[in-house]
C-alpha cells in the first residue's frame, strides 16, 4: 500500500524536444512579454542571435556576460541594461551561470525568464539562487524567480564539449542520486529520481564517445530535466560540493562529479533502499563504486587535487562545511568530513 506523501509541483511551463527553441517568441507572446533581454554566454552567443532574429518585435537587445569578473558588477551591468531598453522580461540561454543571473535579476529587478537549456545543470528548476561567493555571495530563495517556461532542445547540445557535457551529467546525478535518500523523499521523485540515474547513467558514456549522437544527447536532457524538477532535499554531496567550490574556486560541475561516489558510499549502511535503486539503474552491484567508475569511463577526474585544489586545503574545507547544517541519513562528523574530502581530494576509490 502506498503511504501518505506531500509533494508540491511548481508551476513552470516546460517545452521538451528538438526544434523546441523555435517557441521562443510563442512562449513570449503567451507569458504577455514583448520586450525580452536576451542573456548569453560566448558560447551561446549564436543561439541568441538567431532567437533575435526571429523573435522581431518581442526581443530588444542581447546581454553578453563576461566569462569572468565580479559578480555584482556583472550583475549591476545586467541589471542596467535591462533597464536602459525597457525590458519586461528575459530570455536566458545557457547553463547554470547565465541561468544564476537570470534567476538572481528576477529577485532583485522582478523580471521573469524565458529559459532555454543548453546544459545539464538543472539550475533552472530550482527555486533557489546565488551568485558569487565568499562575502560577495548573494542567495535566496523564492518560486517567483523561477523561468515562466524551460525549453530543453537537444539540438543546443550538440555543440557542448565531450568534457564539459560529461562533468554538466554528473552534476545532474548528484541530484538524482542524493534525492533517494532525501527525508522529504515520496513515490513521485523515487520513480523520476531513479529513471534520471538509469538515463544519465546510460547515455553519459555515449555522448562522450559520440557527441553528436542526437539519441544520447536527448536521453542525457531528459535525466538532467528530471534529476533537476523532481528532487527531494539534498544532503552530505550538495554540502560538501557547494562549500567546496564556492571558497576554493573549483569547477561547479566537476566538484559535484567528484564528491558524488564518496556520499553516496559514505551513505550505503543508512539508505539500503537509495543504494539497491541507484545499483540496479546503473547495472551494477554497489552504488558508490559504480558511480566512481562512471566518472573514470567519461573521462573526468576523480580527485580535487584534479581541479587544482591543494591537500594543505582539506582542514579549511573541513571547518567550512562543518559550519553548515544540512540533512543527511547518516550523522556527519567532523572526522567523518575530513575522510570523506581527503578521499576526494586524492581520488581514489571510495573506503568506507
Amino acid at each position: 500500500m502506498t503511504e501518505p506523501f506531500v509533494f508540491q509541483s511548481q508551476a513552470i511551463r516546460v517545452l521538451f524536444g528538438c526544434g523546441t527553441v523555435q517557441s521562443v517568441p510563442a512562449e513570449l507572446d503567451r507569458h504577455k512579454r514583448s520586450r525580452a533581454l536576451i542573456l548569453c554566454t560566448s558560447s551561446s552567443r549564436p543561439t541568441a542571435e538567431w532567437v533575435q532574429s526571429h523573435a522581431s518585435g518581442l526581443s530588444v537587445d542581447i546581454h553578453q556576460l563576461p566569462p569572468s569578473g565580479d559578480a555584482r558588477e556583472r550583475l549591476t551591468s545586467l541589471i542596467g541594461h535591462a533597464r536602459e531598453k525597457d525590458a519586461d522580461s528575459l530570455v536566458v540561454i545557457g547553463g547554470g551561470s547565465p541561468i544564476g543571473f537570470a534567476k538572481t535579476i528576477a529577485a532583485k529587478a522582478g523580471l521573469r525568464s524565458v529559459a532555454v537549456i543548453t546544459t545539464y545543470s538543472g539550475s533552472e528548476m530550482s527555486s533557489s539562487w546565488s551568485i558569487g561567493a565568499g562575502k560577495d555571495r548573494m542567495a535566496g530563495d523564492d518560486d517567483t524567480c523561477l523561468p515562466l517556461t524551460a525549453i530543453y532542445d537537444p539540438d543546443l547540445t550538440l555543440s557542448l564539449p565531450p568534457r564539459t557535457s560529461a562533468a554538466s551529467g554528473m552534476n545532474a546525478m548528484a541530484h538524482a542520486v542524493e534525492t533517494l535518500y532525501g527525508p522529504d523523499l515520496n513515490p513521485v521523485v523515487k520513480g523520476l529520481a531513479t529513471t534520471a540515474v538509469g538515463l544519465l547513467g546510460s547515455s553519459l558514456p555515449r555522448v562522450v564517445d559520440r557527441p553528436n549522437d542526437i539519441a544520447a544527447r536527448t536521453d542525457a536532457l531528459y535525466g538532467a530535466w528530471l534529476a533537476a524538477a523532481f528532487r527531494a532535499q539534498a544532503g552530505v554531496e550538495h554540502a560538501l560540493a557547494q562549500r567546496v567550490r564556492q571558497n576554493f574556486g573549483l569547477d561547479h560541475s566537476h566538484c559535484h562529479a567528484i564528491f558524488t561516489p564518496y556520499a553516496i558510499a559514505f551513505n550505503a549502511k543508512a539508505a539500503p533502499r537509495a543504494m539497491e535503486l541507484i545499483a540496479r539503474a546503473l547495472g551494477a552491484a554497489d552504488a558508490g563504486r559504480a558511480l566512481y567508475e562512471l566518472n573514470v569511463r567519461i573521462g573526468l577526474p576523480t580527485g580535487l587535487k584534479g581541479l587544482g585544489m591543494t591537500e594543505a586545503d582539506i582542514p579549511k574545507a573541513v571547518d567550512i562545511v562543518a559550519a553548515g547544517k544540512f540533512a543527511n541519513p547518516r550523522p556527519v562528523s567532523r572526522e567523518d568530513l575530513e575522510n570523506l574530502i581527503t578521499q576526494a581530494y586524492h581520488g581514489e576509490a571510495p573506503r568506507f
